[in-house]
């Protein structure tokens, strides 16, 4: 389940605003929730999208001019719901310490897909990497260590969200292209564009829920569906 705020600018935010957005999604949850998150193993519930509107940067600052919207992705409609409570008892976001009043709100229903093929287009950059010996490694879609780790991580979200292995999944970027940023003081490479997903779909139905790749929980691997047309299909020939 999935709601989108949209608020009017002007807004100004760091380049890497990736905690200040998670700040600010968690201000609007009670606490019970949000220490159940934080003493739960595993991969966070949700995820979110980058602020989407009219962009220009100066000096590592990012300026955006309204409208400014903002997706965040549920697997449980109830947290949805405590969402909306939340945002109905103050509806205004608050980024970076400045105020912005909530225009609109739409809540989209629970998403459901029946094909085994799904096309994505992120909302926020898709991220496969792992830290070595102290190091961010970070994998490009075109590496086939890309590949393997979407796939290892997303039979990691079938265990514990489906309680069930689901083992196949393959990932094809159709147009990407690199995104660099920081959480805090960490390094994030992701990749953000279109790609084709092939798996069961109560996987892809999953990954459209909770994200994509790593660090959903800090506002990566949000993405919409759309059904890939033939050209994008493997093997079609025209």
């Amino acid at each position: 389940m999935r709601i989108r705020l949209r608020f009017q600018g002007p807004l100004s935010v760091p380049v890497a605003y990736h905690l200040l957005l998670q700040r600010t999604l968690y201000s609007l949850f009670p606490p019970e929730i949000i220490r159940a998150w934080r003493e739960r193993h595993g991969f966070r519930p949700l995820t979110f999208s980058r602020l989407l509107g009219r962009t220009r940067i100066v000096q590592q600052q990012l300026f955006l001019s309204g409208p400014i919207d903002w997706w965040i992705s549920f697997r449980q409609a109830d947290e949805a719901l405590s969402l909306l409570d939340g945002i109905q008892t103050q509806p205004t976001l608050v980024i970076g310490g400045q105020r912005m009043a909530i225009s609109d709100l739409e809540i989209e229903p629970p998403f459901v897909w029946t094909r085994d093929m799904m096309g994505v287009t992120t909302l926020s950059p898709i991220v496969a990497d792992d830290n070595v010996k102290g190091r961010i490694v970070s994998y490009a879609p075109d590496d086939p260590r890309f590949q393997s780790h979407i796939r290892h991580n997303a039979q990691a979200k079938a265990l514990q969200f489906l309680g069930r292995p689901i083992n196949a999944l393959t990932i094809r970027p159709l147009e990407t292209s690199c995104v660099r940023s920081w959480y805090g003081t960490t390094p994030v490479i992701g990749y953000r564009g279109q790609f084709l997903l092939t798996g069961e779909p109560a996987l892809l139905e999953l990954l459209y829920d909770v994200g994509i790749g790593r660090r959903n929980g800090l506002g990566f691997g949000c993405c919409y569906a759309f059904l890939p047309n033939a050209e994008q299909v493997p093997g079609h020939h025209a």
